[in-house]
């Protein structure tokens, strides 16, 4: 019956009343059904007519006290004053007879007691008498045997009285008082019983409450997530106090007010009902009523007819808590230790009946124990069960509590092992805690084959490449040696770390002469020709098979790195960047953090050799987005690299600087990530004219590339680098003999390199020799695909056809250089000495017509001011050429752009007069100032 039409009952049955007619009406309710609310609104009515009310509630509390229900009757009633006190006389004497115990039996009417209770009912029928009384008592189920006995008694006296007895109680398929209720229920009685909200019902509520007419979708998805609990409705509709809810296919709100009504609807009934949510919650999907029983130490009927009063309330949908807010609530109201024991049990149980040890191995997580041997063995196959799901984290945890519970060292070393294992898929640096424990291992001959060549592998990442070699050492010596392929990708790795000076196979891995030739040991040796002698068409095919084959996880990444390298270095750019896409994803979808971070960074490294500053910013910012700042270890050199040349490039000094005052491990110095990282340094000295600072990081990095055995100009070509900053020193002898080495050092095959070196040799060769020079050095960016370098080039010949006064040529060549710059999204280059960024050497003649337009406006200073401005000349170059200030210089341009009607320096007009004009205005030592200015953006345009 649902609330109204009990409430409509209870009404009639207090009119009929006034026939001197008694009634008796049981009220019984779930759990939070609304009948104790019932219960008041009645009250309150009955009080409304006129009638006399004596109501009292039933507690666990004082189930022992005698005749406890009885006196909350006559107390706040409205009664003459000697009632009261006659109420307190009689249950005195009552408690003053009952000296043996004989309460117990409710249904016992022994002789010594019947007196008192003949007076009772005597004072009760006596009001009556009076005006119709009304008693009200909720929870009976509590009630005390003297206060059931006097029920009984009155209930058999009260045909005749005015009178109507509500009595409310639990709803149980097993009834808590069964002899009494059999013998209440032998007399005329009423039994109401509240039923749940329907749809119809919630549907009236949402309308009444928003004053609009609720989807009847709506109103399913309230009783969907309470069964149609009163309690929970009303909860759910605090929840969602505004009408944006009602709309069709809203789904409700399920907050705080849903989560306090869980919890104090299962605070209300028995103890048991919480223990059974709280079992329900930690079970989940495994929970049923036999197993909650088992958990509980509970009889398993006592465990179902719990478990149905708890779906019936709302609480629970199919054994499991119906709603997840709600396990979380229930689980957050024990506390940690009641919650650590009821998930250790549960662990236990489950493995027992064999649950999967993943199931298990939560429990103990959740538990944070180890309760027993067997625990160390479920969660170290848990764990292993994580990382084939791509699911390190768990793992970690797994890993982490098995070996707080471990006392066995040999068990304790392979749990070490597989930890570290885990924790490097996401932060390298979070290994350093065990390594020092797995080097000892690998020394002492405890770990073997492809585990101690991982330990060694997170060795060198961290920079202990000393404990590396020692690791290796022994490795090598081992009675147990490593086979083929785990030897040869580990000499991978000690190449990409450290070159061939110090990574040579021999030092650790076994011989031809005791193993045979492995198909994947031959590609992975091929690949460290890179470093000695910069790969080759072998190295670049190997490179490509092993990429077809590798496992994301399994294959060590550095080899994979250095395949994508040597496809690149092949002058494949184009495939290369495409397996770091292909990798990348890979990566992302296992859960492989410090893969997508290393890959992310050799992408960036791959876009700045295209010349694609912008996504080489982007990939490098992304994979140091991706780890820590320790967790890159030594390879942290590589993308600062990419970030530092490309921000320069860009002009975006502040932002390189930036990068630069970011600290770097000191032993990324004895890596061969410290290379690139010297040569990003250096040229950023260049561009902010701290020439001999350049030139001291291109020297170092020289040196260590030569005593690492790395010196390959494909992988750093640092004697272009040098030879800029000689021509910056006037030392053009000096230039030309480095590019003349590294020319003769490069492969046929790289042209990128001698691209690069041709565009320098051309600054330090006479004049008549640039042009040839400067053609050749296009053709090999060309086929380099190097925008940046290319466009550098071209811009360098344009200039070069300027002071031969080709200007229509110039012209041509000014706009591809522009072109190239702009495909490269390169942004603005800054000169070297630069006192702001400025636009490459102005598309000559681009403006041809404003300048004739502004010849007669400009004056003959501004006129050479805005030449110079449009060759690249910074301010500072302008004002020293000129003899003039920088402010000026400023002040001069200021006006050029104001009568020419232009903002920046590449709408400046063409300058197919300088020579002339410089000649007449400053003669030769002019022309050599625009010769060098011509050299700077040799350097830095695009």
């Amino acid at each position: 019956m649902g609330y109204e039409g009990a409430l409509s009952l209870l009404q009639g049955l207090l009119r009929q009343c006034d026939g001197s007619s008694g009634r008796l009406a049981l009220v019984e309710g779930g759990l939070a059904s609304g009948k104790t609310y019932l219960l008041h609104q009645f009250s309150r009515y009955a009080v409304e007519t006129g009638a006399l009310l004596l109501s009292g509630t039933a507690s666990r509390a004082e189930q022992s006290v005698p005749l406890g229900v009885v006196d909350q009757l006559f107390r706040g009633a409205d009664l003459v004053d000697a009632l009261p006190e006659r109420a307190a006389r009689l249950i005195g004497s009552a408690d003053a007879g009952d000296q043996d115990g004989g309460w117990s039996d409710p249904l016992a009417e022994p002789d010594a007691r019947s007196g008192w209770m003949r007076e009772f009912c005597g004072v009760l029928l006596g009001l009556a008498r009076e005006r119709t009384l009304v008693i009200v008592i909720d929870d009976l189920q509590f009630a005390d045997s003297a206060s059931l006995r006097l029920l009984l008694s009155l209930q058999r006296r009260m045909d005749a009285a005015r009178m109507l007895l509500v009595l409310g109680k639990w709803h149980r398929r097993r009834p808590t008082l069964p002899l009494f209720y059999t013998e209440l229920t032998r007399q005329p009685h009423e039994n109401i019983r509240l039923s749940a909200l329907t749809v119809p019902d919630i549907a009236d509520l949402l309308t009444g409450k928003w004053g609009k007419t609720a989807p009847e979708s709506v109103a399913e998805e309230y009783h969907e997530l309470t069964n149609g609990n009163p309690l929970l409705v009303h909860a759910l509709l605090d929840d969602n106090a505004s009408d944006a809810g009602i709309e069709d296919g809203a789904t409700p709100v399920v907050g705080d007010g849903y989560a306090h009504a869980v919890l104090a609807g299962l605070h209300r009934w028995d103890a048991q009902l919480l223990d059974v949510a709280a079992a329900a919650a930690v079970l989940n999907e495994r929970s049923d009523p036999a197993l909650i029983g088992r958990l509980l130490g509970m009889r398993n009927e006592t465990a179902e007819e719990i478990v149905g009063i708890l779906t019936e309330a709302g609480v629970l949908r199919d054994c499991r808590m119906r709603h997840p807010l709600g396990a979380t609530t229930v689980l957050e109201n024990m506390t940690p230790a009641e919650r650590s024991a009821v998930h250790v049990r549960a662990a236990d149980l489950l493995h027992q009946q064999g649950a999967p040890a993943a199931e298990v191995g939560r429990h103990l997580l959740n538990a944070e124990q180890v309760p027993a041997d067997w625990a160390v063995g479920v969660l170290r196959t848990a764990a292993d069960q994580a990382l084939a799901a791509d699911d390190p984290d768990l793992a970690v945890r797994c890993l982490e509590l098995a070996l707080s519970g471990c006392t066995d060292r040999k068990e304790r070393i392979a749990i070490m092992h597989a930890l570290t294992g885990a924790l490097w898929r996401r932060n390298p640096s979070a290994t350093l805690a065990y390594l020092p424990c797995l080097q000892g291992a690998v020394q002492d001959g405890e770990l073997h084959g492809p585990d101690a060549a991982a330990v060694i592998r997170y060795s060198l990442w961290n920079g202990d490449g000393d404990a590396a070699a020692r690791a290796a050492t022994a490795l090598g010596a081992s009675a147990d040696p490593i086979d083929a392929q785990t030897a040869a990708e580990l000499a991978v790795s000690f190449h990409w770390f450290l070159g061939p000076a110090r990574g040579r196979r021999s030092e650790f891995g076994p011989t031809g002469a005791t193993h045979p030739r492995d198909l994947w040991a031959d590609a992975a040796q091929r690949l460290t020709s890179l470093w000695g002698r910069g790969g080759g068409e072998a190295a670049t095919t190997s490179a490509e098979h092993i990429l077809r084959s590798c496992q994301i996880g399994e294959t060590p990444l550095e080899v994979v790195a250095a395949a994508v390298l040597a496809v690149q270095r092949g002058n494949k750019p184009e495939l290369a960047r495409t397996w770091c896409d292909r990798l990348m994803r890979q990566a992302a979808e296992r859960g492989e953090v410090t893969w997508q971070a290393v890959l992310a960074s050799l992408a960036g490294s791959i876009a700045y050799r295209r010349g694609d500053l912008v996504n080489a910013i982007r990939h490098a910012e992304q994979a140091l987005a991706l780890l820590p700042e320790k967790g890159w270890g030594v390879l942290i050199g590589q993308p600062r690299a990419t970030l530092i040349v490309a921000r320069t490039a860009r002009g975006e000094l502040r932002e390189a600087a930036e990068v630069l005052q970011a600290p770097v491990p000191d032993s990324m110095f004895g890596t061969v990530f410290s290379l690139p990282y010297l040569r990003a340094r250096g040229q950023f000295h260049l561009a902010t004219d701290r020439v001999l600072a350049a030139g001291r990081d291109f020297q170092l990095c020289g040196r260590l590339m030569r005593e690492w055995d790395v010196d390959v100009p494909a992988l750093i070509p640092w004697r272009s680098d040098l030879a800029e900053v000689n021509l910056r020193l006037g030392r053009s002898v000096e230039a030309r003999d480095l590019l003349t080495q590294q020319l003769e050092r490069a492969r046929a095959a790289d042209v990128r390199v001698r691209g690069i070196s041709l565009r320098v040799l051309a600054a330090a060769s006479e004049p008549a020799q640039r042009p040839t020079l400067l053609r050749q050095s296009v053709e090999c960016l060309q086929a380099a695909d190097d925008r940046l370098e290319l466009s550098k080039a071209l811009t360098a010949f344009s200039v070069v056809r300027q002071q031969l006064g080709e200007f229509d040529r110039a012209r041509v060549l000014a706009r591809r250089a522009a072109q190239v710059a702009q495909a490269g999204t390169t942004g603005p280059a800054v000169p070297a000495g630069g006192d702001r960024p400025v636009e490459p050497p102005a598309l000559v003649g681009r403006w041809h017509d404003r300048e004739k337009e502004g010849r007669h406006v400009l004056s003959e200073a501004e006129r050479r001011v805005a030449k110079l401005a449009a060759l690249g000349h910074t301010n500072r170059e302008i004002s020293q050429t000129l003899y003039i200030t920088v402010s000026t210089v400023e002040q001069h341009l200021t006006r050029v752009y104001r009568k020419l009607g232009i903002t920046r320096r590449t709408d400046l007009p063409a300058e197919h007069e300088l020579r002339k004009r410089l000649s007449e205005s400053r003669g030769e030592g002019a022309t050599t100032g625009l010769l060098h200015a011509g050299q700077d953006w040799e350097e830095l345009a695009g």
